[in-house]
Formats: C-alpha cells, structure tokens, sequence
C-alpha cells in the first residue's frame, strides 16, 4: 500500500491454484473471458529473461523444465516451478510478476506487461 492505495496483489501457492487464481483476477480485470489475447504479445521488462514463456506456464497451470535465461545454455531445458506472482496496475496498465524456484533452489522474478489485457479492457469499456 502508497498512501492508503492498494498497489498490487499476490498469490504464492502450487501451480494448479496459481492458474486457477491468475485466471479469476485477469478475467475481472478484462471484464469477461481472455482466450482471444495472446501472451506472446506481452512485454518482457526484466532484461535478457523470457518472462512470457512463464507468463504462458502461469496460465497453463505447469511447472516444468523450461529454457534457461542465459545466453550460452539457452537451449539447455531446466527446471522452474512457479511460486507465486503479483500484479501490480501502473500507468494504465497491467503488469505480472512471475515468482519461481529453480533447480538449484534460487528465487528468480520475471516481470511482464500485459498490454494485450490492457487493450481488451479498454476496448470493453468503450
């Protein structure tokens, strides 16, 4: 909270209830149902880091192995699960940072914007 103002939200729980309650937020936030956006259209604010590919495992509900950040073992799979994630609403839009733990048990933060459910809300609301 800033000044008395709800900056944001989170949830840390498994997978399957992440998705569940990523979900329910966004769907209340896009006023109605979003299969039609697409995540890849999403913006990857934290430098060199894929965060829409955990933006997609976060709505898929998965945990899996997925492709290591850095540049040298990109294509090198390794296993992240998904912790937790905080929306925060700035500048009229939304963005989502993703919380997982990787194989050698390291907090790792990926934050994107979520332009795509931005854009939807504004087109419901006009």
């Amino acid at each position: 909270m800033i000044n008395r103002k709800v900056t944001g939200i989170g949830c840390y729980a498994k997978p399957a209830k992440l998705s569940r309650v990523f979900k329910k937020m966004v769907q209340n936030y896009t006023l109605g149902q979003f299969e039609s956006v697409n995540p890849a259209n999403s913006q990857d604010m934290a430098g060199g880091v894929d965060g829409t590919i955990m933006l997609k495992a976060l709505i898929s509900g998965n945990g899996g192995y997925f492709p290591a950040p850095d540049s040298e073992s990109y294509g090198v799979a390794e296993n992240r699960k998904i912790t937790g994630f905080f929306l925060t609403f700035r500048n009229q839009g939304l963005i989502v940072s993703i919380f997982a733990r990787g194989d050698r048990n390291i907090q790792q933060t990926y934050r994107t914007c979520l332009d795509g459910f931005t854009e939807l809300r504004q087109k419901r609301l006009n």
